[in-house]
């Protein structure tokens, strides 16, 4: 006798929906992974594209005002000339005063832009920083500055001008 359990189609039915329903989580699961890991690559390529952008913002500004800086510093080295050597009797003017006053607040500026003013006096030579107009006798070892002629200027560490220098030549002046 072949006597069947009529429950059993109905729990076939029921473990075969089961299974469908643990490959249709599985798959939700999957599908989710691969979504979560796709959302994060997106959002360090944004990250990345954001540092990117900012750099390049910073990079075009350093440019921009090497570029002014360069058109402004023969002025501003003039300015400082004609200051420098005011005759003695108008060092009092008020006007004269003014001038320097102005010649200050110039530099203030450019302080406040990043831009440094750097006088190598007394350090050694390098190329990289320093302009050699000449070669100097000096009680100073070989390659030490011994004068400065123009101020160099950098923005940031970047070399925007050299300094313009007379280098020692390591001998002894003669009398």
């Amino acid at each position: 006798m072949n006597e069947k359990n009529p429950q059993e189609p109905i729990k076939r039915v029921k473990t075969k929906q089961k299974l469908n329903k643990k490959n249709t989580n599985l798959e939700y699961e999957q599908k989710i992974g691969e979504l979560t890991a796709h959302l994060q690559r997106l959002q360090a390529e944004f990250e990345n594209y954001k540092k990117r952008v900012n750099d390049e913002r910073s990079e075009l500004m350093t440019t921009a005002k090497e570029s002014v800086l360069t058109d402004l510093l023969p002025a501003l080295d003039n300015f400082d000339r004609a200051t420098t050597h005011l005759p003695a009797e108008l060092e009092d003017n008020s006007w004269a005063k003014g001038m320097q006053y102005v010649g200050q607040q110039l530099v203030n500026i450019l302080d406040e832009m990043g831009v440094g003013q750097f006088s190598p006096l007394n350090e050694e030579f390098d190329h990289s920083k320093h302009d050699a107009v000449e070669t100097v006798p000096s009680d100073k070892p070989q390659g030490i500055i011994t004068e400065v002629i123009i101020p160099g200027y950098q923005i940031g560490g970047r070399i925007v001008r050299p300094a313009q220098v007379k280098v020692s030549s390591g001998e002894k002046a003669k009398v």
